[in-house]
């Protein structure tokens, strides 16, 4: 028989005297298949497999012990790319929503964290964010070194991160969503610990506290979270007392901040900054004749136009917290004064925007200017019965004279603003 493969129409090499398509072609291909290599395997079949099984066998206690390991894996691994929902966004959200939910908490913390769970899971739990997230734990389970159990957990979740190609899904029937959110809220908790030991420490300073408080508080200077934020969770009394402290401290610094004797909190630049893009929110805050609904309305909207410049200016507030701290420690200040730093610094990181909104509002002195000529420029500002970016042009080159970049970009980004929304006086 000939080496040469004949043509489909030849004759059949066996000499029988028939086509080569209806004599031997078929039984040479099956020969030719069994004797090709065959394709390898994907490294995941069989974990793909057993997760597969998992979900199709209605074992939801397997199912929940997989997404916990999943839970553990996040975790040990921290914040990385398609691991997380965007912290920026999360961070906002989840400040909002606490906010929100202040008294829900109150009355019963698990159904407020809940509440806040779902809502988060409904926000960010786009099919973007789930597509990225399959892909990541998929490309995870592929490191060298996880045991068996890690890579189902990968797969497992992988596969609940999978959406239909078209239609809409409810991202609250994604368990791994609940995964992801369970890790970063912890993770958000325990970066907001610091403001709770603030809290306690404040609170130490006017009250004794029990060997067990301050074992915690020492374990949060190290950097350990968790014993101090269950220790305050298990007791309802002195949550209580740390917040009517919180309260106690904030209605302080706002009635400081009405005294003419009290320095402002803000520096030139940061009151130019947020006088540009608070400007149309505080004329409407102050509109005549609004009934109870419409005031409403306008002071939400006021609220959120202070996050919303917050948000934009990411450098502001750490400034001013520093700033203020500084200031609290600064002997060429009066004692009052001192004390007044003090407490500003942890009522401002405690509730940002509230007390910016209570500065804006209530505050009687003017920023201090840091030279002669800033002292000039700044009331040739305050002179002109409009703003545009044109004007705030001599105060934007001033400032980088001065060797100021932050304060210097933070009027470059008002001169934008006022391009799109110039302001009348």
């Amino acid at each position: 028989m000939s080496r040469q493969k004949p043509g489909r129409n030849d004759p059949c090499p066996c000499g029988s005297g028939k086509k080569y398509k209806a004599c031997h072609a078929a039984e040479d291909r099956a020969q030719e298949a069994a004797a090709a290599p065959k394709p390898a395997a994907h490294p995941l079949a069989a974990d793909l497999q057993v997760a597969l099984d998992m979900l199709g066998s209605g074992d939801m206690s397997r199912v929940s012990e997989r997404l916990d390991h999943l839970g553990e894996l996040l975790t040990q691994w921290g914040p990385g790319p398609g691991l997380r929902f965007d912290a920026a966004a999360f961070d906002k959200h989840v400040s909002r929503e606490l906010e929100r939910l202040e008294d829900a908490v109150g009355r019963d913390p698990a159904q407020a964290r809940n509440t806040l769970r779902l809502g988060t899971v409904r926000e960010l739990g786009t099919k973007a964010f789930l597509e990225k997230l399959r892909t990541t734990l998929l490309v995870r389970a592929t490191t060298a070194g996880l045991s068996a159990e890690d890579r189902q957990a990968l797969c497992l979740g992988a596969l609940l991160a999978t959406t239909p190609k078209t239609g809409s899904f409810q991202p609250e029937d994604r368990p791994v969503l609940d995964v992801v959110f369970g890790v970063q809220f912890r993770e958000w908790g325990a970066r907001h610990g610091q403001e709770l030991a603030s809290k306690l420490e404040t609170l130490a300073e006017h009250a004794d506290l029990s060997d067990e408080a301050r074992d915690v508080l020492r374990k949060a200077g190290e950097g350990e979270m968790e014993p101090l934020v269950k220790y305050v969770e298990s007791d309802p009394e002195l949550a209580a007392r740390i917040t009517q402290e919180a309260k106690d401290r904030s209605s302080r610094v706002e009635t400081a901040m009405r005294q003419s004797m009290t320095p402002s909190v803000f520096t030139p630049e940061e009151q130019v900054w947020l006088t540009s893009v608070l400007w149309e929110p505080l004329n409407a805050l102050k509109m005549p004749g609004m009934d109870a609904k419409a005031r409403s309305a306008a002071v939400s909207g006021f609220l959120g136009a202070v996050r919303a410049a917050l948000d934009s200016d990411r450098e502001m507030l750490p400034g001013m917290l520093e700033r203020m701290r500084a200031q609290a420690k600064d002997t060429a200040l009066s004692e009052t004064a001192r004390a007044f730093f003090s407490d500003a610094a942890v009522a401002f990181e405690a509730e940002p925007v509230r007390m910016i909104l209570a500065a804006i509002l209530t505050s009687y002195s003017e920023p201090q200017a840091r030279s002669a000529e800033e002292q000039v420029v700044r009331a040739d500002l305050e002179a002109k019965t409009k703003w545009t970016a044109e004007d705030l042009e001599p105060y934007r080159k001033l400032l980088e004279d001065m060797k100021l970049p932050t304060a210097a970009e933070r009027i470059r980004r008002a001169q934008e603003w006022l391009r799109a929304h110039p302001i009348s006086m």
